[in-house]
């Protein structure tokens, strides 16, 4: 049973989590001042600049004449009380916050499984990406296997360092949970073309990432595992949660994965391995995974896990094609 599609999508105290409440939509352009419409403002004639020497303050209701006598005195105007000038808005601040909706945004469609606006929202090279690929996925393509899986749920945590790297491209630091593991990424974002969007959308688009270590959960219970050639081995099999990391430790020549699920009360890998298809069954949930390479080490971060019992498999096959797990390579945990 393949689990890369399931795996991939795609993970001091963590950042603040935002208000998120995107819809899974294209959202609307971020816009320093609202009140400005560019286009009626570029139609509008300018008002005539006043002449040189001329009064630039009259009296409501007196015109002044031009045979007034000189060194006559004038009536005393009213003051004039020049309107604020607000300040110019910030540019990162601006693309800090369209960015940040936008990735809201793709995280939503996400979770609710919408795979033709995930299209929308992302290019091609980062759809390979949600699958494990290295190589762009054209969007049909991408539509035809998300359709025949079950949506991992995903929360943007928090998007920051943001980056204009030129006219047309943005990077930003993003931190997000996937199922119940907490990720963080390089992400790169790209503008699409004016007639891909209606007026007032948003042209950004995520176009791929680079995956950065997790941030540190200074109050995760930790669970070292031992990764074997076919086992794992656990230090503390029960933990007290709500967060938990798992610091994996591969002392074998060949990589390994570290994927925990929740399975089904009755429910055994056994009948796992009986399952057929890319998708994970019904009574299997997608907690989180980490790939450790051979001879490395690797944390898997786990956030807001339920009470209850938790199962790590491997399902990397070997030479022959058969999953580690069917080798024996699983352990369970428990969360108090």
């Amino acid at each position: 049973m393949a689990t890369t599609a399931i795996v991939s999508l795609g993970l001091a105290p963590a950042p603040p989590v935002l208000g998120q409440s995107a819809s899974c939509a294209v959202p609307d352009a971020a816009v320093g001042d609202p009140s400005l419409d560019s286009d009626t403002a570029a139609g509008e004639e300018a008002s005539p600049s006043p002449a040189v020497g001329a009064a630039i303050i009259q009296v409501e209701g007196e015109v002044q004449s031009r045979d007034a006598t000189p060194g006559a005195a004038l009536p005393a105007a009213t003051p004039i009380v020049a309107t604020p000038v607000s300040p110019p808005p910030d540019p990162i601040a601006l693309l800090t916050r369209e960015l940040t909706v936008v990735s809201e945004s793709l995280a939503a469609c996400l979770s609710a499984g919408d795979s033709e606006m995930v299209t929308e929202l992302a290019g091609e090279r980062y759809l390979g990406q949600l699958f494990g690929g290295s190589v762009p996925l054209p969007k049909e393509e991408y539509i035809a296997i998300a359709d025949g899986l079950t949506p991992v749920p995903a929360r943007i945590v928090a998007v920051a360092d943001v980056v204009q790297t030129a006219d047309d491209q943005a990077t930003a630091l993003v931190t997000q949970v996937v199922g119940n593991q907490l990720v963080r990424a390089d992400w790169s974002f790209a503008l699409v073309g004016r007639g891909e969007r209606r007026a007032g959308e948003s042209r950004w688009q995520v176009s791929g990432e680079r995956q950065q270590p997790a941030p540190d959960q200074p109050d995760a219970a930790p669970v070292d595992v031992e990764i074997g050639d076919r086992s794992f081995t656990l230090d503390e099999p029960t933990v007290d949660g709500p967060d938990v990391i798992l610091r994996g430790s591969n002392g074998s020549e060949e990589d390994h994965e570290m994927l925990v699920l929740r399975l089904a009360p009755g429910y055994t890998t056994a009948d796992l391995l009986r399952a057929t298809g890319p998708d994970l069954p019904r009574e299997v949930t997608f907690i989180g995974a980490a790939t450790v390479r051979a001879g490395d080490d690797g944390n898997l971060v786990l956030v807001n896990l339920e009470p209850g019992e938790y199962t790590i498999v491997c399902f990397f096959p070997d030479e022959q094609g058969t999953p580690h797990l069917a080798q024996g390579m699983e352990a369970t945990f428990t969360v108090g």
